[in-house]
């Protein structure tokens, strides 16, 4: 079984390569990427050949947890989990999910994540090639290593997906990664400013994380090397055991998860239950065809754990940002921190762009009803206005009363209103002309499609984001300008205003002409399954 699966993964790769230039570019940047990561974690392993072996264990252990933490939130939070076998696919044979399990964990390793952590993990053999017993200790903690990495992430991935059935447990997850996201910034900057002051704490602040992280699930694998480097066999004897015991858990974890969901329907079935015509929704936009597609994706917001993970993820980088600034002395305060909600803005316009996609084959009740495009990109830009909107106002006030700088709330605010309304314009006409395949409702999740689609988002997410810049230029630099000539950010305000809803209206326009003359392309690209 192992073998076939393993056939299978290169004939679905080389087949999806051959069908899509976006994903053989895709693949060719990420694997040039991977590479060049991989060159400069060997040469860092072959610089601390030179290094005692306190320090150099202290460095591996600390560098390679971080490495199977990465692993574990990368998949939840960012990259997904490449299912090009998907497992569900095989739920209408008799196989059973113990003879699927081998096979899966090796075609899962051969992909751009899998090969680099393993190459990586060579490195530590040859940081730690200093006597046979140091080569045998590191080639046994890269193997249970990389082995805790991919079984970790397939493991968490698989009963976090199940868990989503849940409404609130979905809630619940979203503020949660957002919220771990927003630590694993916090935490660096803390530790950073702590050790900066000179060497002798940062080298103990390096020996106590490195004991501390260990000692945890993600540190036993990659500790057994450096604790036999030091003659500690008891400690290396434990903490093999325990890394043993961890991969088994976590094989035997998947393995479960992985028989409920053979036994499960390939997509949740949902529920039923009336619709209230009176509900926040209806009563909050106008009885138009454009209020009932900003109703619609307005209840999305609430119920589609995507939309859910898009709203958390906006709300990272401004916890961070303030957070980290608000650790510094008054004399150290800058005014960067404050442009946060400027940062918040600009990337309104991927959130809106993204929005077609996740419609999936629903999107069939636009095209078959008639609905003008520009009506659908209107409803969209509403009722990401209407659930974003508020979301800047309180980071603008927020950063502003921890930065205590007032004075820069003009500024922030024209900055702000010219790079949300341009970003929502500008992301309206480009998600017309990209849409990248979801996974649908009842799938999972965290699940990568392997037709191109990250790629494409990159594109969309490169050229929104540019385009938007390059027309906010003349609030951007009234704004500027105003550092020199205060009273011009009263006239940077005005511009922003009427530039952005120029430019949501050209947006809209633009947008809805391209849809009303490519739905079929649009729901063939919006349908699409890896």
């Amino acid at each position: 079984m192992v073998a076939v699966l393993v056939r299978l993964k290169l004939t679905l790769l080389r087949n999806g390569l051959r069908r899509s230039t976006w994903r053989t570019v895709g693949l060719v940047i990420g694997a040039v990427y991977a590479l060049g990561v991989v060159v400069l974690a060997w040469l860092g392993m072959i610089a601390l050949r030179s290094v005692d072996d306190a320090t150099t264990g202290e460095v591996t252990v600390i560098a390679f947890a971080v490495l199977t933490v990465a692993w574990l939130f990368l998949s939840l939070l960012v990259f997904g989990i490449d299912e090009t076998v998907d497992p569900r696919r095989f739920a209408l044979l008799p196989v059973p999910a113990r003879r699927l399990v081998p096979g899966l964990f090796v075609s899962g390793l051969i992909s751009v994540p899998g090969v680099a952590t393993s190459l990586g993990a060579l490195g530590l053999v040859v940081t730690w090639a200093r006597s046979p017993i140091t080569v045998l200790a590191s080639l046994v903690g890269a193997v249970l290593g990389v082995a805790t990495c991919f079984l970790l992430s397939r493991a968490a991935t698989s009963a976090f997906t199940r868990a989503l059935g849940s409404r609130r447990f979905r809630d619940f997850a979203a503020v949660a990664l957002a919220l771990v996201g927003a630590s694993v910034g916090i935490i660096s900057n803390l530790a950073g400013r702590a050790s900066a002051t000179n060497v002798a704490e940062l080298r103990a602040l390096l020996t106590r994380t490195a004991e501390v992280v260990g000692w945890s699930p993600f540190g036993w694998a990659w500790s057994v090397p450096a604790d036999v480097a030091r003659g500690a066999w008891p400690t290396a004897g434990v903490r093999l055991v325990l890394a043993a015991g961890l991969v088994a858990g976590l094989w035997y974890a998947w393995r479960h998860f992985l028989a409920l969901g053979l036994c499960s329907p390939m997509e949740g079935s949902g529920g039923s239950k009336p619709v209230s015509r009176h509900g926040f929704a209806e009563r909050l936009y106008p009885a138009t065809p454009t209020g009932a597609v900003a109703s619609r994706s307005l209840r999305y917001w609430r119920r589609d754990p995507r939309y859910l993970s898009s709203l958390a993820s906006l709300c990272i980088a401004p916890i961070v940002v303030v957070v980290a600034t608000s650790t510094r002395s008054s004399s150290q305060q800058t005014p960067v921190a404050a442009f946060v909600p400027v940062f918040l803005a600009l990337l309104l316009g991927a959130v809106v762009s993204q929005d077609l996609s996740y419609d999936g084959t629903s999107l069939w009740t636009h095209i078959t009803s008639g609905i003008p495009g520009s009506v659908d990109r209107a409803g969209r830009v509403l009722s990401t206005l209407t659930v974003v909107g508020p979301l800047l106002v309180v980071v603008t006030l927020g950063v502003a009363l921890i930065s205590r700088q007032w004075d820069l709330l003009p500024r922030i605010g024209a900055a702000t209103i010219a790079c949300a309304l341009i970003s929502l314009g500008v992301g309206s006409w480009t998600g017309a002309i990209w849409q990248i395949p979801a996974p649908p409702p009842g799938a999972n999740p965290f699940a990568k499609n392997a037709g191109g689609g990250g790629l494409k988002g990159l594109v969309s997410f490169l050229v929104t984001g540019g385009i938007t810049l390059a027309a906010s230029l003349p609030t951007l630099g009234l704004v500027i300008a105003s550092v020199w000539v205060p009273w011009l950010e009263w006239p940077a305000l005005v511009v922003a205003l009427a530039s952005g809803l120029l430019a949501i209206r050209i947006g809209i326009r633009g947008g809805g002409r391209r849809l009303d003359a490519h739905w079929p392309e649009v729901l063939e690209a919006v349908s699409a399954r890896s």
